[in-house]
């Protein structure tokens, strides 16, 4: 992807990503409002759940497309049809799983939550991101944008749907009635999307998975689970905890501060088929590009801790009276954007030059380190404890990225030079000699 292509790239991508911020922030504010802070607080405390289960529900083959189409057009038919075959597979053991999770703890009001929710994002959710995934790896970033934003909007109108019924008939819905509602809106893409894919990019072929993108594909599985589990499990650790009312003020405040990351996300979806075509490479030219794109999101990253700090007054003016604490939250919360600038960009080149069970390393250890801090500071702290393993498990992710980043591009620098051959006497100070050894 030349410069210019990356240029167009992440303008679509943030183009997208702006339409699906905008009708999200419609979404949260009709939602919140129609279903005050407990009930919501319960909605999001499930999603949460199916959410670090959904990611294993197709076994990373999302990733997979991107890397696979990227390097090769044509092995498209080949890994979509993997994805297709995998994800379907893989709803029935979220669905069982979650089950079984959700018998033993939450109370019975939120159990019957699970199987709408696990339709939704665990089956119907994830073929829309495979879909999405596909003309990302393809280069066809306009339709991946085109995709993201469609279901942010599909969202929004239900959403909308269920603010309006309810007000016009004086009541407050429950959690339940919405999941109701939820799913239909994601299937209303779903659809369309896996027919686009099939028009614009051709047939799945159903072939035997290789070894080596299942190995793959269960990295990228326990990434994108511990990447759930670092960002969302806190809302479930709070609804457990009987803290349902304080979940929803958090949730509020944290997808605020999704909102005002998506950007940085967005430049770092339209460059990842450029970080892998760097990463066949190695690590360094990788490694350069990620300082390449850090230098234009920090920037951004900073800005946009500031401006939360300074509207996190407006919170309850949008999501209404029961989410007042969400100002507080929302403070607390504002440095995200700066440290998840900082490990998106080195976990990039980390995914993209090396085994992605390097960068799922780091990523499990901050999982299991937000486990651990929440266990420990919610039950005493409610959303602050919460708040505050956020912070540090973000600031953990940042570090170690950056130090696994710097021992790769090492340890790589040290096999070029055991594998090198002896530079003789008399070419020791020849310039070319020299100047062909840095090049390399």
């Amino acid at each position: 992807m030349s410069e210019e292509s990356l240029r167009r790239g992440s303008l679509w991508m943030i183009s997208g990503q702006s339409a699906a911020l905008a009708a999200q922030a419609v979404y949260f504010v009709l939602i919140g409002r129609a279903l005050g802070s407990r009930e919501y607080g319960a909605f999001v405390g499930v999603v949460a759940l199916v959410a670090a289960l959904a990611q294993f529900s197709s076994l990373g083959m999302e990733m997979i497309l991107v890397r696979n189409i990227s390097r090769d057009p044509d092995s498209f038919a080949r890994t979509w049809g993997h994805a297709l075959a995998l994800s379907s597979l893989g709803f029935l053991v979220v669905l069982a799983v979650g089950e079984t999770f959700a018998h033993f703890a939450l109370r019975p009001d939120l159990r019957v939550l699970v199987p709408w929710i696990a339709l939704s994002d665990g089956l119907l959710g994830k073929l829309i991101q495979l879909a999405a995934r596909a003309f990302q790896g393809a280069g066809r970033l306009a339709w991946t944008a085109r995709l993201a934003a469609s279901t942010a909007v599909a969202r929004t109108l239900a959403a909308a749907a269920l603010f309006f019924y309810a007000r016009a008939r004086g009541f407050q819905p429950s959690a339940l009635l919405w999941t109701h509602i939820y799913w239909l809106s994601t299937f209303a893409i779903a659809l369309p999307a896996l027919v686009l894919v099939t028009s614009r990019l051709g047939w799945p072929r159903f072939t035997r998975i290789g070894r080596a993108d299942l190995s793959e594909g269960l990295s990228f599985s326990l990434s994108a689970s511990s990447i759930s589990v670092y960002n969302d499990i806190d809302k479930t650790f709070l609804v457990s905890c009987g803290q349902i009312a304080a979940a929803g003020i958090y949730s509020a405040a944290y997808r605020v501060v999704d909102a005002a990351t998506s950007p940085i996300y967005a430049v770092y979806a339209a460059a990842t088929p450029r970080f892998f075509r760097e990463g066949t490479g190695g690590v360094r030219p990788a490694r350069d590009f990620a300082r390449a794109t850090l230098r234009r999101t920090l920037p951004y990253s900073l800005l946009a801790a500031a401006a939360l700090w300074l509207a996190a007054p407006l919170v309850p003016a949008l999501f209404g009276a029961t989410f007042r604490e969400s100002v507080a939250a929302l403070r607390w919360l504002c440095l995200l954007p700066v440290l998840r600038a900082l490990h998106y960009a080195r976990g990039t080149a980390i995914t993209a030059s090396a085994s992605q069970w390097n960068r799922t390393a780091t990523q499990f250890s901050a999982a299991a380190l937000n486990l651990l801090l929440n266990f420990l500071l919610i039950p005493h702290y409610s959303w602050r404890g919460a708040a505050l393993a956020s912070l540090l498990t973000d600031g953990f992710l940042a570090v170690a990225s950056y130090l696994v980043l710097r021992r790769l591009s090492r340890r790589e620098g040290s096999r070029f030079l055991a594998a090198a051959p002896p530079i003789s006497p008399w070419d020791a100070n020849d310039p070319s000699t020299l100047q062909a050894i840095d090049k390399k």
